[in-house]
């Protein structure tokens, strides 16, 4: 049974997921301009992990087990390479608001595959409304009615958003039942070198490397990059595992109320991405929907 956390330590952790990664979709929107998708994100998550794993064993943190090393790595391959690298390939052609309002369906996923393959309880009347609700106002997004100056949203890559979300569903559910390292930043540690390694060796087939340029990196870019490994992957992600860890699921997942908000006002004030009716109500309908299957789902 793991030891209570301080409450301050969860707060402070939720503030850090909540702010934080609502302007990663910004910040993921201004690296892929010059940097190619997955050599950007791989490169970012392999930074982070090796440099957080060689900095936590000079503080002499215990290094994990071979099953702990197995487990991380398979959860990092569902949060990062499925997860964060499908949203990364998919903001080439979404908006970043548009990606964060998709993305906020995550609880829903959660909750789904909690039931389906972790035992979890079995969706109240409620939270399958909420749930139904959640991807009704996704499909309404995404349809194919005109959308932003008479373009569709990219059906591909609101696919690719939809698959990173039900991959994070699932990396979130693995990290909180498997055996990980008792250390939240070792574990994330792994997962991030793991999972940034993986994405690098994708980033070929690809083509990410026969594309990419050092001389035609921008400044924005790079400074999008750099943001990414320290505030999105070092501080952002090492407090989502230690809040899956020592809260409900769907609790830890409220993220997305606030990281969609963010994502949309940042995009439309610094980028200057539209902001419809169309995108307002869906929004409305989603985050509605997640606020049923959050407030009304089991305690335990």
């Amino acid at each position: 049974m793991r030891e209570k956390p301080p409450a301050w330590k969860v707060a402070a952790a939720f503030a850090a997921i909540y702010v934080i990664w609502g302007t990663t979709y910004f910040a993921i929107g201004v690296m892929v301009k010059t940097i190619p998708p997955y050599l950007g994100a791989g490169s970012r998550f392999f930074v982070a992990g090796t440099l957080l794993y060689a900095f936590l064993r000079l503080r002499r943190i215990p290094s994990p087990t071979l099953r702990q090393w197995g487990w991380a790595s398979l959860a990092g391959l569902l949060l990062l390479v499925g997860g964060n690298g499908s949203i990364v390939w998919a903001q080439k052609t979404v908006p970043s608001g548009i990606a964060s309002i998709i993305v906020a369906t995550e609880p829903l996923w959660i909750v789904l595959v909690s039931w389906v393959l972790f035992k979890g309880g079995r969706p109240t009347v409620l939270e399958a409304a909420g749930i139904l609700g959640g991807f009704a106002g996704m499909m309404f997004l995404v349809g194919p009615s005109l959308f932003a100056h008479g373009r569709d949203i990219d059906p591909f890559g609101a696919a690719l958003l939809v698959f990173a979300t039900v991959s994070w569903a699932f990396g979130s559910m693995v990290s909180r039942h498997a055996d990980l390292p008792d250390s939240a930043p070792m574990a994330m540690s792994i997962e991030m070198a793991t999972a940034g390694a993986i994405m690098l060796l994708l980033a070929v087939p690809k083509g990410d490397w026969a594309q990419f340029s050092l001389s035609a990196v921008s400044r924005e870019s790079f400074l999008g990059w750099l943001y990414l490994v320290v505030f999105g992957s070092w501080i952002g992600f090492v407090a989502f595992f230690f809040l899956m860890r020592h809260c409900r699921p769907s609790r830890a997942a409220t993220y997305a109320y606030v990281n969609h908000v963010i994502a949309i006002l940042l995009g439309w004030m610094a980028a200057g991405e539209p902001l419809t009716p169309r995108i307002l109500f869906s929004a409305a309908v989603i985050l509605a929907s997640v606020a049923v299957v959050v407030t009304f789902s089991p305690k335990s």
